[in-house]
């Protein structure tokens, strides 16, 4: 049997409503609009030994490890959350997790490991071992989503991704949940932004992009950076992106406008300079009307 645990931990919760009756509130609370917020982190972890695996010779031990860690929202006020919830099982296990309960899409996860030799036998372990030796190898896979921020009007949750399965280097990936709390709805770019924009989004984007690194045009950014700005295409691509407050944050991973050296590039658009292109839905969620 694979090692495997659950751990829920209660976060704290914002402005939780100490008790019903009005006749108990304080002076210091008269005025102040409570929000309850639940939000529990679940974990899951398996180890095992691929018994047999002579991908890196007969003396090297090949172990791999997987894990989950979920800050999974169970109240976000009077909100209905399902979709929500739907949404972050579909971006970390796959549309057919939807329908499970949500330790069960976990537990299938870390009991999937990555593996190298199809031959080999997965044998579960506690732990596992570290050399400094080159006679162990371990390969891993995690999903985590964690909380952003949490409001009364946006609630953003982020999904990452690693793998890591015997290259050069792992590979990962970040995404974004956007959720409507007032509406009670995941939202998308076009929530956001009125159609027919994607150009002048884009130019927006690739503009402010130069501006955080401090070039004059995208040929510096290319040079000095290895940042291919002309990659921002979004006829192309789907934005992956998060409410911040009064901004909008365009998020790119690794390969997609850089080298994986690179890393991931963040842009931090305000919300003025989308003003024109922004839905009125997103101006209220924006604060900027």
């Amino acid at each position: 049997m694979a090692n495997r645990k659950i751990v829920l931990l209660a976060l704290s919760a914002v402005l939780l409503a100490s008790c019903a009756d009005n006749s108990a509130v304080t002076d210091g609370e008269k005025g102040v609009k409570d929000f309850e917020i639940r939000i529990v982190e679940k974990s899951a972890e398996a180890n095992y030994h691929c018994v047999g695996d002579t991908t890196y010779g007969a003396d090297v031990r090949l172990y791999t490890t997987a894990s989950a860690t979920l800050q999974w929202p169970e109240m976000l006020g009077n909100a209905n959350i399902k979709c929500l919830q739907d949404t972050l099982l579909a971006r970390c296990f796959g549309s057919e997790s939807v329908t499970m309960p949500v330790g069960e899409a976990m537990r299938r996860y870390v009991s999937d490991p990555v593996t190298m030799d199809d031959g080999a036998q997965l044998e579960a372990v506690d732990t596992v071992p570290v050399s400094d030796a080159y006679n162990v190898r371990t390969l891993a896979k995690s999903i985590k989503a964690s909380a952003v921020s949490v409001g009364r009007r946006v609630a953003v949750f982020k999904v990452d991704w690693f793998m890591y399965g015997g290259g050069a280097h792992p590979i990962y990936a970040s995404s974004f949940v956007n959720f409507d709390v007032e509406r009670s709805r995941v939202l998308t770019l076009s929530d956001i932004v009125k159609p027919g924009n994607d150009a002048a989004l884009a130019t927006i984007v690739k503009n402010v992009l130069c501006e955080q690194y401090g070039v004059d045009s995208y040929e510096q950014l290319q040079a000095n950076y290895s940042i291919n700005a002309e990659a921002v295409d979004y006829s192309l691509q789907h934005p992956v992106f998060y409410i911040d407050g009064e901004y909008v944050a365009f998020y790119f991973n690794p390969y997609e406008i850089g080298p994986w050296a690179t890393g991931t590039v963040e842009v931090q658009v305000p919300a003025f300079m989308l003003d024109d292109m922004l839905t009125p839905e997103a101006k209220i969620l924006l604060g900027w009307q």
